[in-house]
């Protein structure tokens, strides 16, 4: 039986009133662009229904949003009042309550065990990889299964969190043993995480700014790649590469063209991604890979090494 590939998703703030739904243009480009890149490779020793995304990549996507929503509606609501619909349609209210949206989930969600926000986010992702490490386990496949976690704004932050976590910190494996998981990619989209360099960081310079942050989490050392998504007209996303300890665990700053004509060239540029085909195709170019490389032995012990650095050599033209 061929390995199928475990993807889970994570969104950012402003995402999660859509249920899950809203992964899924993602969802299509990438089983597309993963479609695309395996015909490309030619494979002649794969079972061709095996190959189809539907079978080859699961995916599983987490909503984290209602920990959150919920209590900042109700700050509303106690300091404001019952929202009447002239109320709601005012600019002052609409612009307050997507402030409260932006502020409130970062304000929230504070690194810490006891903080109970940050247990019940973590709750909603631990559920949605307890579903992807119990299909693994059922179709008898490795013991451990291969992992991409792609995270969107403060998604990317979150699962960074929850990996972290659960493969013992800096210094452990990728593996999450609790779930039988390899954590092979980890994918960011529009992330803040260079933000994080400015903690505990009093008048510091730019030395300090790139040896600010801890190692980040490991993926597999071998087929495993960091892969950071952002479009320079992004004002949340930013770059990695520049600080140490990123670079050195590998991490591929990426620039793509999120979003279209309307918001491409500007701060809606941040929500664009999720139908972005550059984003699509660089993530469904790695799958195809990693799927072709467990389930040809042909493909793996002839092909794999020039394919991939093919594959990375795109990465970098942008």
């Amino acid at each position: 039986m061929a390995q199928t590939l475990n993807v889970l998703i994570v969104h950012g703030i402003g995402w999660g009133g859509r249920g899950t739904l809203y992964s899924r243009p993602l969802i299509q480009n990438v089983s597309a662009e993963f479609e695309r890149a395996l015909k490309r490779l030619k494979l002649r020793d794969i079972d061709a229904s095996a190959a189809r995304p539907k079978n080859a990549l699961r995916f599983e996507t987490v909503c984290w949003d209602p920990v959150t929503q919920q209590p900042q509606d109700a700050m509303l609501s106690v300091l404001f009042g019952r929202p009447w619909l002239r109320k709601r349609l005012s600019l002052t209210y609409q612009f307050r309550r997507n402030m409260v949206g932006l502020l409130g989930d970062v304000t929230a969600y504070e690194r810490d065990p006891h903080n109970a926000v940050y247990r019940a986010v973590h709750e909603e992702v631990d559920k949605c990889v307890a579903r992807l490490g119990q299909a693994s386990r059922a179709q008898a496949e490795v013991a451990y299964s291969p992992l991409t976690v792609i995270g969107h704004s403060l998604g990317s932050v979150i699962v960074s969190d929850y990996v972290w976590d659960h493969t013992g910190g800096e210094g452990q494996s990728h593996l999450l043993r609790g779930h039988d998981l390899a954590l092979v990619n980890m994918v960011l989209m529009g992330s803040p995480m260079a933000l994080y360099s400015l903690r505990n960081n009093a008048y510091g310079g730019q030395e300090s700014i790139r040896d600010s942050l801890g190692s980040p989490v490991q993926v597999d050392p071998q087929y495993g790649m960091w892969l950071n998504l952002y479009d320079e007209q992004d004002p949340i996303g930013f770059p990695l590469e520049a600080i140490d300890s990123y670079r050195a665990a590998g991490v591929i700053d990426c620039a793509v063209n999120a979003g279209n004509w309307l918001t491409g060239w500007n701060l809606l540029s941040h929500v664009g991604y999720w139908r972005c085909h550059q984003t699509a195709r660089a993530i469904g170019g790695k799958l195809a890979l990693d799927w072709a490389r467990l389930n040809s032995p042909r493909f793996a012990e002839r092909d794999y090494d020039k394919a991939f650095k093919a594959y990375h050599k795109d990465l970098r033209k942008g």
